[in-house]
């Protein structure tokens, strides 16, 4: 495995407040060369998660390996080298750019943070990561507010690759863009990932964007993983309420598609408060039940082989299995 957690945690204190866990002992395993994606609704802990893997933010606990090394154990002149092979996209291209910069200054800014490469050599290195990712040499010394925003996202993949890693965490690299570019974009990424073969971890709410470019999937619900399987199994096998829920919204040319029309999400998570006990879900569950539902917290298991779903309704089903 390329990228493995273990039980990380995020805890956020606030004063004269309960400490709010925005990420609570979350486990995943990336395979080199794959695309994974992490999929939620706003305020799920996603992109909290998401920092914590090259320590833009620090983890409460939990283990972060990457390459076989625990990241955590890394002192910071050790993880800023261990940073070059972690890289990120933002989701906003318009804001993620440094508008008092030019295109060569931004993507070669890597080089010079990690002092890799100057002068001539960087122009060279800039220039071509600027025709990787379909950027003429001629807009090299124009400023952000030049470009389309699909433009600038290019801007920020190619900053993101001048340093050559191996891990690209992709950050709702689409969300900000019209959907024509938005395919653009997408396509961009797989062809990069063939040429260069890398490994991206998706962070999305759109389950139609991890039905195009991911291998494996998992579902982040208050912080915590409620479905974790491969696309296959997540898209024409889900297990959990909220995965169904949200693949009602996904468009499909087929009717049949839609077999679970009565599931829907009638509030937002913000809104459906969770006490702290039983089903974080419950709240908002379509299929909610008196009794474990509201007093015990759902482990993750697994439903068969690669595939692990943290519900009450489950269960049963595995105990007649078993």
């Amino acid at each position: 495995m390329l990228l493995e957690l273990r039980n990380v945690t995020k805890v956020f204190a606030r004063r004269g407040k309960a400490p709010v866990r925005a990420v609570d002992d979350v486990s995943l395993s990336i395979e080199e060369g794959s695309t994974f994606g992490l999929v939620g609704e706003s305020g799920s802990g996603k992109s909290t998660l998401a920092r914590m893997i090259p320590r833009l933010i620090e983890p409460t606990s939990g283990e972060i390996v990457f390459e076989g090394r625990n990241l955590l154990h890394l002192n910071e002149q050790q993880m800023n080298a261990a940073r070059e092979g972690i890289q990120i996209v933002f989701q906003n291209p318009y804001s993620s750019l440094n508008p008092r910069m030019t295109v060569r200054q931004l993507v070669g800014e890597p080089l010079l943070v990690h002092r890799k490469a100057a002068g001539a050599v960087l122009d060279r290195r800039v220039l071509e990561m600027m025709e990787l990712v379909g950027l003429k040499p001629e807009y090299a010394n124009r400023f952000p507010h030049e470009f389309s925003g699909g433009q600038r996202q290019r801007i920020g993949i190619a900053r993101a690759l001048i340093l050559h890693p191996k891990l690209l965490i992709l950050d709702e690299p689409t969300s900000a863009l019209d959907v024509s570019v938005q395919a653009q974009v997408l396509n961009l990424l797989i062809d990069l990932q063939q040429k260069l073969g890398l490994t991206y971890l998706l962070i999305t709410h759109d389950l139609g964007v991890v039905h195009y470019l991911c291998d494996r999937a998992a579902l982040l619900y208050l912080g915590t993983v409620v479905e974790n399987g491969t696309l296959n199994q997540v898209f024409h096998q889900p297990q959990h309420p909220y995965t169904q829920a949200l693949l009602r919204d996904v468009p499909s040319a087929d009717p049949d598609q839609h077999m679970l029309d009565n599931v829907s999400l009638e509030s937002d998570i913000f809104s459906a408060h969770w006490s702290g006990k039983g089903c974080r879900f419950a709240p908002r569950c379509p299929a909610v039940q008196v009794g474990a539902c509201a007093t015990l917290e759902p482990p993750l298991v697994p439903v068969v082989e690669g595939h692990q779903v943290a519900c009450h309704l489950v269960h049963p089903r595995l105990e007649m299995n078993g």
